[in-house]
């Protein structure tokens, strides 16, 4: 295994470190009636992407997400899991992971977290992350990981979290 690898700790903002652009994206594009925006800010110091927004299931709807992509993609076997230095508003939020084998827009892995108002680092091993659908390989430190995202969703609330840097340990 590999010691550590930095997708984003923002000395290019909006640019990971394999030169992909961040994308933000709501539930909106499945007729959802969520909105948030992602801008680069600061916060004691520390450069950040800030994530705010109304999440609301409302019409089928629940959540907001920045996502990139990973070209080339990334050996999950090489790495234990995901890291992320982030700070929130006292809410549960999550990181999503698409593989090769994700084809449809519903199928990821997933890892949730409840952020309070202080910078943490959170580690995310690969064995705790679960699958969205039984038609996905249970094991996904078997395979490549083509996207990675950081999601506010799945309840009705207001998102705020900053994220200063992301990338697998």
């Amino acid at each position: 295994m590999s010691s550590k690898l930095i997708i984003d700790n923002l000395e290019n903002p909006g640019k990971t470190t394999q030169s992909e652009y961040w994308s933000f994206f709501t539930d909106g594009v499945m007729g959802g009636l969520s909105q948030g925006k992602v801008i680069i800010s600061s916060d004691n110091g520390i450069t950040c992407y800030k994530m705010t927004g109304n999440v609301t299931t409302k019409n089928n709807g629940g959540f907001i997400q920045i996502r990139a992509k990973l070209k080339p993609t990334i050996e999950a076997k090489k790495y234990k899991g995901i890291y992320l230095k982030v700070k929130g508003n006292n809410q549960k939020y999550y990181v999503h992971i698409r593989t090769p084998l994700s084809m449809a827009p519903w199928q990821y892995y997933s890892y949730s977290f409840y952020l309070e108002e202080n910078w943490v680092e959170i580690k995310a091993p690969f064995n705790k992350f679960e699958r969205s659908n039984f038609y996905q390989p249970k094991n996904l430190s078997e395979q490549k990981i083509k996207t990675i995202g950081l999601v506010a969703g799945f309840n009705d609330f207001y998102a705020d979290i900053c994220l200063s840097e992301i990338g697998f340990y």
